[in-house]
């Protein structure tokens, strides 16, 4: 058995391999995240069991020796978990009212920050969705007791929201478009 040719790029750019059962994961998480949530750009659905992979650390899938399939591993996972990342970053703004959590499960959001901040997006629309969960895990950072409405304990903005419905236009359901086009053919 040959050894996997992907790796990820942590932020101190060290190159980690990553095994063919890693990007297993990863493809049934994204593929599962897709369909359960095309048609939720903001409500959107993540069970605490289920979506449990740090997806940040795969943002910079690169891969040293191309096989047939190392193009559209590489964009799957790479579009992927920019669409995950802003299902967690929806999924801490949707927490009860009135709690402002700094957390995804055990990580600080400061690290999944961290991690977009230092990836390098493969193209023009991409870059667009970097920018998008930029400004939204910054605005998690910040968020304070004046962010919630006094009486209801909403947020009192939903600067997020348009982000949030162009990921979803512009990754998941192009996503399913691209699918489409290619099973098509000739």
């Amino acid at each position: 058995m040959e050894p996997s040719s992907f790796f990820r790029v942590e932020l101190n750019d060290e190159q980690v391999a990553v095994e063919d059962d890693e990007l297993a994961a990863l493809r049934k998480d994204i593929l599962l995240y897709f369909d359960t949530n095309l048609d939720e750009p903001v409500s959107i659905y993540m069970p605490a069991d289920q979506f449990t992979l740090p997806y940040w650390k795969y943002l910079s899938l690169g891969f040293s020796q191309q096989w047939a399939e190392s193009v559209h591993y590489q964009r799957l996972v790479e579009e992927g978990c920019l669409a995950l990342l802003n299902g967690i970053a929806l999924d801490l703004l949707d927490e009860p009212i009135g709690i402002i959590t700094k957390h995804w499960r055990q990580e600080p959001v400061v690290t999944l920050l961290q991690y977009v901040e230092h990836y390098q997006p493969s193209s023009a629309k991409l870059a667009t969705a970097r920018t998008h969960l930029i400004r939204t895990l910054s605005f998690i950072l910040n968020l304070t007791e004046s962010d919630l409405d006094p009486i209801d304990r909403c947020l009192r903005t939903g600067d997020h929201i348009p982000g949030a419905k162009w990921i979803t236009e512009e990754i998941i359901r192009a996503y399913y478009h691209w699918r489409l086009t290619i099973n098509k053919g000739p």
